[in-house]
């Protein structure tokens, strides 16, 4: 019962109502007054309405308020219910970093990925067979945590924590390499992975996840067998199909556009032959300068591929998520609880010396051949032309010299 003193326009109260699975609300069926019915639900409340619709859902501050204004009698049944809690974990890898160094006789392996906990626990991770633990650290502070077999615990507090190990591995320097299965115990995101080679190892190819690094010097070398194979059937110099092939081999360790100068060079002493009678000439020993500036250029190409092979160390352009050389780098960004496992193909930088070695023996052989050829070509119809009147008056300055001697 409400008691209400005259003059009195409003009145209100709080009340509870105990927890049901339901509940329904009917408007009176007495005249004088309407009623509006607003229902505020939390968050850990699921409720289903049946009846009269809803007028409004929404305040205008975007609250989630549904509003009905029923008529005399009319009602509106609420089903509630508390939805189930979802089983998740408590404990999650948000990003790893895992770098492998490649030694002569063992592995330096370091391990650094961030770690976030609701709660305090440990957590078990497992390590490659052969791994001999170094030292683990938390938030930057070295940790009294020893390995047992293959298994690492680390004592984790509520929070965000940057977590590293440092271990090393035996293993013996092959064609083949694998990197081994580290097991971070949980599913994580984020993951890279660096392998580093040694310097006296060369690299013919890799892979691992999507995101990682490509051996483009394959596709060239497709490239330059295309082009050896087109250069030797146009005949252009008398240079065979493998010949042109070994030449790109070689010269794609500097740089493959320079391999144009060489073509340009021999394409050009064997032009000479078919065009020297219809030159003037002027364009005649503008060709002869041209043709031995380009011979001097291209000598000093092929000498500088030599010292490059002999000397440097193989390009075999490497490139994809920041790799190069000898660092390759891979990126995967959802991980089951054990790491991808990168793999890379190399020998010794030894079998890249010997194979310049005999690269630079058959162009030596051969490159005498073509500078034969090449002076027989470049002397065809002289070596310089004179003007024509000048030709004519050493001519017959020269007859008059020869009839008086004949003369005398």
């Amino acid at each position: 019962r409400v008691s209400m003193s005259a003059n009195q326009r409003d009145m209100q109260w709080q009340s509870r109502l105990s927890i049901k699975d339901g509940f329904s609300l009917k408007a009176s069926d007495k005249l004088g007054f309407i009623e509006t019915w607003s229902v505020e639900t939390s968050p850990i409340w699921h409720v289903k309405t049946k009846g009269i619709p809803v007028i409004q859902h929404q305040q205008n501050d975007g609250v989630w308020l549904p509003t009905w204004k029923p008529w005399s009698g009319e009602t509106v049944h609420f089903a509630v219910s508390r939805p189930k809690g979802v089983d998740g974990q408590t404990l999650t890898i948000s990003s790893s970093k895992l770098n492998v160094s490649l030694g002569k006789r063992s592995d330096n392996v370091v391990l650094t990925f961030n770690l976030r906990s609701s709660q305090g626990t440990q957590h078990t991770l497992i390590l490659p067979d052969n791994a001999q633990l170094s030292s683990v650290s938390i938030n930057g502070k070295k940790q009294p945590v020893r390995q047992s077999g293959k298994k690492v615990t680390l004592p984790v507090s509520p929070g965000a924590q940057r977590v590293t190990l440092e271990w090393r591995e035996v293993h013996d320097n092959g064609l083949f390499y694998k990197v081994s299965a580290v097991d971070l115990g949980i599913s994580s995101v984020n993951s890279q992975i660096n392998l580093t080679l040694p310097a006296d190892r060369w690299v013919l190819w890799a892979g691992g996840p999507q995101l990682g690094p490509a051996v483009l010097f394959w596709g060239v070398l497709i490239v330059i067998l295309i082009g050896s194979i087109i250069l030797g059937r146009s005949k252009l110099a008398p240079v065979r199909t493998w010949q042109w092939f070994l030449l790109g081999i070689g010269l794609s360790q500097t740089a493959p556009l320079l391999m144009l100068i060489v073509i340009a060079w021999l394409s050009l002493l064997s032009l000479k032959e078919k065009i020297v009678d219809r030159l003037s000439h002027l364009q005649f020993n503008a060709l002869q300068l041209g043709l031995g500036l380009l011979t001097l250029v291209a000598l000093g190409v092929l000498f500088s591929a030599v010292a490059q092979g002999l000397l440097g160390h193989p390009d075999m352009q490497i490139s994809g998520n920041n790799s190069y050389g000898n660092s390759l780098n891979w990126f995967q960004d959802r991980s089951e609880s054990v790491l991808a496992q990168p793999w890379v193909i190399s020998v010794p930088l030894l079998v890249y010396r010997l194979l310049m070695l005999l690269w630079a023996l058959w162009l030596a052989f051969t490159l005498l051949g073509w500078l034969r050829w090449g002076w027989e070509k470049i002397s065809t119809g002289g070596l310089w032309r004179e003007h024509p009147q000048l030709a004519e008056l050493k001519k017959a300055k020269a007859d008059k010299i020869a009839a008086k001697k004949n003369k005398d």
